[in-house]
Order: C-alpha cells, then structure tokens, then sequence
C-alpha cells in the first residue's frame, strides 16, 4: 500500500488533473520531476480541429493535514529548494504552488456513492515569484490566500492573465 504521504499525493494530482479537465486543459506530468510537478496547457481550435494553444502553468503540488487556515489566509510551511524553484523569476514558464489541504482523519478525506465522490476541503494556490531569498535552512512559512481556491475558474484566468504575459 502507499503511504499517507503517497496516498496525500496522489490526491492533490488528482485534484488538479480534475480541475483542469473541467476547464478544458490538457495536463502532463514532467518525468523526471525536477521540482515540477504537474504542467497544464491550452488547447484551441483551428479549423476544425483542437490542438495545442502554446501557453503552460508548471504547478508544484503538495498535500498536507497541518495547515494554518486563518481568516484569511492559509499558512504552509514549504521546503527550502521548493521556495526557491518557486520564486526564481529567471523562467519561460510560470509556476505556482498549489496546497491540497485535507482533514486530519484519512477517513474523511474522499467518500464516494453513486450520486457523487467528494475530495473533501480544498486546494489553494498562490505565486511566489519574485519573492525574496531566504536564510531558513528546512522550511519556509508561505501564506496562499483563502480567496485563491484552486477552482476552473480560477485556472481559467490563470491562464487568460498568462497569455496576456501578465503573472499568474
């Protein structure tokens, strides 16, 4: 059996995968994983039919149990090398991080009947680019608003701001 952390994983991708399936995007996963984890991609029509729209969002995806969620905001603590990949400002592609925050009880974090399967709570994201370097040796505290659910149409303006050549 996987792990908690596997199993967590997992759950984040699967998320994201159906997130942007409902937005219409293509998805693909970066073998080998270099600190990208999931890519989404336009897809357009030209004539009569679909194919490749040229703008990509590179995601990190993590999963976790322990986050703060506050008013406002919800508070992660993220390894080092991922802030740092995270906010390098030196690349083609946008980036953002995307937190699956799930319940504390394995139990409750998916049900499925006939009617439905429900992921319970949510995913969030935010951008990190440009932020400043850190002196934190293991992890960094990074803050992703409440307001940022990672929704279709939160990805489909995402992705309408990346082909205006504005951050995400």
């Amino acid at each position: 059996m996987l792990t908690r952390n596997h199993r967590q994983e997992a759950l984040c991708r699967a998320y994201i995968h159906a997130v942007a399936a409902q937005a219409g995007l293509g998805y693909s996963i970066p073998t080998p994983d270099y600190g990208i984890d999931l890519c989404l991609r336009t897809i357009v029509s030209r004539g009569n039919r679909r194919t490749d729209g040229g703008i990509q969002l590179d995601i990190q995806a993590k999963s976790t149990t322990r986050a703060g969620i506050g008013d406002t905001e919800v508070a992660y603590d993220l390894g080092v090398e991922a802030y740092n990949d995270l906010r390098e400002t030196e690349v083609q592609c946008p980036r953002i991080l995307v937190v699956l925050v799930l319940p504390t009880a394995e139990a409750q974090w998916l049900n499925q009947s006939p009617d439905e399967l429900t992921l319970r709570h949510c995913a969030y994201w935010v951008s990190l680019r440009g932020r400043p370097p850190t002196d934190a040796v293991r992890t960094v505290r990074v803050f992703l608003p409440l307001a940022n659910v990672f929704s279709v149409t939160a990805v489909q303006a995402i992705m309408q701001r990346i082909s205006e050549r504005s951050d995400p």
